[in-house]
């Protein structure tokens, strides 16, 4: 009997019959580790190191390989489609120079090995039996691989739940259970229904939320361990507030001896959303442990731009100097920091000054190394003029962002919306500590406070460890007492725009993860949600999740919409009512402040960070043209605009109202872009 991964297995397979295909008999696998410098080494070959990520380039090696396509030949109508055409077949190349193949060329070359007349034939026949777990998770290549290994006996096995795929981001691909009977129309199907885990009460609450998805078999959970305790709901003022009611209520329980901390979990839709959760559990003496990630404060886009405020605020920092120079990527790699930092010893001073000696000419530096520290010493020198400009901490955060280049480099990672939400997270930490502050909080003080809180993330045994994760990781897992957090929507459902994913099935992936998250609770299962949220920075008025109004009212012990009425609502285990909202703090902008974030900071495009825009914005906001009060629409689609780095534009379409109106322009000089309509001229 073989028993293994179909990665495992195809490897075997190759081991045995890859030769006939023109495999050598010890080929090398490719790690994670080993492809990542394989294309890192040749993009700077090619000197396409400064354009992409070599991450963005895996990522698109992978989704073709998991659908049998060619890297070099999709198009998606983005730069990268160019740059893979050189890439592709270079990294293609080295593989067969170094007899190596990665993981997604193991399935990939099986297949290729089953269309070999010998081969193929052996194949076909070699196992009486094949038998798939998690069916409903396997992507295209997979699924073709199972229907070559059955082809000849159709003697095939598959076990899984169309309910719980969630994975289609990682090419997953649901249908292949779904369309399974047009395959194999004489299939026997086995509904396994009884659920020996949850309560009824759970159970119905996730019957009737997955019982929305028109694109299902079908079936009905059930169990024989009774009713079981209504589920809890708590609407809290802001998202301070529920993670404080968490931490409040799981003190209780365990203080009662109701729950274990091992026997309880908290669960949420984004990793960004763990940070005010661990800040208030830490309150109530536990110990957060976040499952398949780190701290928040340990994550390496967090860490990263706290490097760039170190910078700003002690530009000696030369420690904060060395992890940033080179992130995101821009050219200058470790034989350039060895030779300045030889030229800073040389002059007694930090690596910042140097570089800026360097850019004018002094040292013995190439000019390509020289040019890159320019631009660098350029943007630190354009962070310093935003912050002695008078911005708010958050703002000076979010310019570094933004000037960096880091979200232009996210946006081109397949894990990039992910890390933008905990760098929007971090400036709510700047956020919040200015307002708890006022204007007598400084950089150095709030790089302070996130160093100490940063070091409480160590564990040093102190406290009861309480387990926090995604609702992703939490797959397979079950535990006695569950807390959902951040039911509302936009954040879950999350209602982002996915490529190639239409809007009707990325809520139906939505959908069945919340069918995920509500059974992991064995016993007892809490949802929250916020009024509001921080964004960036800002106040968002929140709407509670449409999920919950899927599920009966029976099913609460109180129903949220009674709740939403009742604005001092205890819950049974809540304690004291909701906090109120805080209010938006109102910050003074930047002189030369470049705002294109959208209201939920998801598609922000690229802006020019070496615009000068110090003639056009002025510290008061004179000259920006706002939409309230105006009697004849200066924004309506047809009219023309300037942008003070994009030039004129026509605008397109409009949404939104006030302060969070959104304007969509089709600019000369760089194309449609959406802008927030505070920084667009009228021109007609």
């Amino acid at each position: 009997m073989w028993i293994g991964t179909f990665h495992s297995t195809c490897a075997r397979i190759l081991r045995r019959y890859g030769e006939m295909i023109g495999l050598a008999p010890d080929f090398l696998i490719f790690d994670d580790d080993d492809q990542h410098k394989a294309v890192k080494g040749l993009l700077k070959a090619h000197g396409l190191e400064d354009q992409v990520a070599p991450r963005s380039i895996m990522s698109r090696l992978d989704y073709a390989k998991n659908r049998g396509l060619d890297p070099a030949a999709i198009e998606t109508g983005l730069p990268l489609d160019d740059i893979m055409k050189v890439i592709a077949p270079a990294y293609a190349a080295q593989l067969k120079r170094e007899k190596a193949l990665d993981f997604g060329d193991l399935i990939v070359k099986v297949l290729e090995l089953g269309r070999h007349p010998e081969a193929g034939q052996h194949l076909r026949t070699r196992f009486r039996h094949v038998l798939v777990d998690e069916f409903q998770e396997t992507n295209l290549v997979q699924y073709q691989l199972v229907l070559m290994l059955s082809e000849a006996t159709r003697n095939l096995t598959v076990v899984g739940d169309d309910d719980q795929s969630i994975y289609a981001w990682r090419g997953a691909e649901p249908r292949n259970l779904l369309d399974f009977d047009h395959d194999f129309p004489d299939v026997n199907e086995i509904k396994l229904e009884q659920n020996y885990r949850s309560t009824s009460v759970i159970l119905d609450a996730a019957n009737a939320v997955i019982a929305k998805n028109l694109d299902r078999r079908g079936k009905a959970l059930w169990t024989d361990h009774g009713g079981g305790d209504g589920i809890d709901y708590y609407l809290a003022g802001d998202d301070r507030g529920e993670a404080e009611w968490v931490a409040r209520t799981l003190r209780g329980l365990v203080d009662d001896g109701a729950c274990s901390p091992g026997d309880a979990c908290i669960l949420y839709r984004t990793n960004a959303q763990s940070r005010e959760l661990e800040t208030q559990l830490r309150r109530y003496r536990f110990e957060p442990r976040v499952v398949g990630g780190q701290a928040f404060f340990d994550r390496k886009e967090v860490k990263d731009v706290i490097g760039y405020l170190r910078l700003c605020a002690n530009p000696d920092a030369d420690s904060a100097f060395e992890r940033v120079v080179n992130v995101p990527p821009r050219g200058i790699g470790d034989a350039s920091v060895d030779k300045l930092r030889v030229h800073a010893r040389a002059r007694g001073e930090g690596l910042l000054a140097a570089a800026r000696d360097v850019a004018r000419g002094g040292g013995s530096m190439g000019p390509a190394p020289r040019k890159k520290l320019a631009a660098f010493v350029e943007l630190m020198d354009g962070l310093a003029a935003v912050q002695a400009g008078g911005a708010s901490l958050a703002e000076l955060a979010i310019q570094v962002v933004e000037r960096s280049g880091y979200r232009a480099w996210l946006d081109e990672e397949d894990d990039g919306g992910d890390r933008m939400r905990n760098l929007a997270e971090l400036v709510n930490v700047a956020s919040d500590y200015e307002e708890e502050t006022g204007d007598e909080g400084t950089l150095a003080e709030l790089l302070e406070r996130i160093a100490l809180t940063g070091a409480a993330d160590d564990k040093d045994g102190r406290g009861e460890t309480i387990t926090l994760m995604t609702i992703h990781m939490a797959k397979g897992l079950e535990f006695d007492v569950v807390f959902l957090c951040g039911m509302e929507d936009g954040l879950f459902p999350s209602l982002r725009p996915r490529a190639e994913v239409d809007e009707d099935a990325a809520l139906e992936e939505e959908r069945r993860l919340a069918y995920v998250a509500l059974t992991r609770a064995r016993k007892k299962l809490y949802l929250s949600s916020a009024r509001v949220r921080r964004v960036w920075g800002d106040v968002k008025q929140q709407v509670p999740s449409r999920f919950l109004d899927d599920v009966p009212a029976v099913c609460f012990t109180v129903a949220p919409g009674a709740m939403r009425a009742r604005v001092g609502f205890l819950s049974p285990s809540a304690g004291p009512p909701m906090t109120a909202p805080r209010p938006p703090r109102v910050k003074k902008p930047a002189r030369d402040e470049l705002d294109q974030r959208s209201w939920d900071g998801d598609d922000v495009p690229a802006v020019d960070v070496h615009a000068d825009l110090s003639s056009d914005l002025s510290d008061t906001g004179e000259g920006l043209v706002g939409v309230d009060g105006v009697d004849v629409d200066p924004f309506a689609p047809g009219r023309t605009v300037r942008h003070a780095a994009f030039g004129p534009g026509r605008v397109l379409s409009v949404r939104g109202a006030g302060w969070q109106r959104r304007v969509v322009v089709k600019f000369s000089s760089v194309g449609e872009k959406t802008v927030d309509a505070r920084w667009l001229q009228p021109m007609s």
